[in-house]
């Protein structure tokens, strides 16, 4: 088989999602949207910007306090970790980038399983809340229409769980699929179930904190509708949010890149809100979500960076 052949689906993924973007912003109006733009309140615009920032720490807190019972990482090395991480996620297709963080804490001696169920864990959390607003969105918003697939992709998503909790399908996946590379995922089922039988109130802090970065989130989304002139309900913004949260988790583009603004445009268009507003606050969504990652990499170690490309992880990730 050649290499074009083994790549063109994650070809097809850096592709589908811009084009998705293009057709989309060319249907609204191009030149609609940008002359929008140009009339932006920019006092709003860098609330917004401060806002995503501070998402950005509240998700980084949540994720170290799940790490807290397996080891406790220097805060400036561990927001390291995970702003370089960040940055791989805004390349990866869907939210598997942001997996890669557990090569990151192997290099503070924990082992890639429990790594991998500390991030699962926080994921967990944030895709279940995510659903509960998403079904409300849809039943609140659209009178329950496409509730159908979304039904499909939360038992899509309970299949997984149940993969994740079942001793068989665990043991098949180590013997089957990890196969030699299975001792480097030790840890994993037990750190897992430990945060619901040891570290309850961990989990119980975690699903706050997820909460309150929902919010954050929310008000972050209705300072850039303001910097348009467009007042948004702050809970219509929250139950969207679900929405927006479960599109990024459809590994089908770069980033939920395409998925979440076909989404979004359509959802709040349901509202009443001009899909040309829409289309420009996702613009505005795209520049500090980008921008916030380029200037990060100012603040990180360079060898971070290069750590995704290092040919031994490269090499175990194509065996596995």
């Amino acid at each position: 088989m050649s290499l074009l052949s083994r790549s063109w689906p994650t070809i097809l993924k850096y592709v589908f999602g811009p084009l998705i973007l293009l057709i989309l912003f060319w249907t609204i109006g191009i030149s609609a949207i940008w002359n929008l733009l140009t009339t932006v309140n920019l006092g709003y615009f860098l609330l917004a910007y401060f806002l995503f920032a501070f998402s950005m720490f509240i998700a980084a807190f949540n994720l170290y306090l799940l790490l807290w019972p397996i080891k406790r990482i220097n805060p400036r090395k561990f927001l390291q970790y995970f702003f370089a991480n960040r940055i791989t996620a805004l390349i990866f297709p869907g939210r598997l980038g942001e997996f890669s963080i557990t090569y990151y804490f192997h290099r503070e001696n924990i082992s890639y399983g429990q790594g991998l169920a500390a991030v699962v864990t926080d994921k967990l959390t944030t895709v279940s809340c995510s659903m509960i607003f998403g079904i409300a969105a849809i039943y609140i918003f659209m009178q329950g229409a496409h509730i159908s697939t979304l039904a499909m992709y939360i038992f899509f998503m309970l299949f997984i769980f149940i993969l994740l909790v079942s001793p068989a399908s665990r043991k098949f996946i180590r013997k089957h699929i990890l196969g030699k590379y299975a001792h480097h995922f030790q840890g994993f089922s037990a750190t897992l179930f430990s945060y619901e039988r040891e570290h309850k109130r961990m989990a119980i802090l975690n699903i706050i904190i997820t909460l309150v970065r929902i919010l954050v989130i929310a008000l972050s989304a209705k300072a850039m509708f303001l910097a348009l002139r467009t007042d948004v309900p702050l809970f219509t913004l929250i139950l969207i949010g679900g929405l927006e949260t479960l599109s990024n988790s459809i590994p089908l583009t770069i980033n939920g890149l395409g998925i979440e603004q076909a989404i979004g445009i359509y959802v709040f268009s349901a509202v009443g809100v001009n899909p040309v507003v829409t289309g420009a606050r996702y613009v505005m969504s795209f520049v500090i979500k980008y921008s916030f990652g380029f200037f990060s990499t100012f603040f990180i170690s360079s060898d971070l960076l290069h750590t995704t490309t290092d040919k031994p992880l490269a090499k175990e990730s194509k065996e596995l």
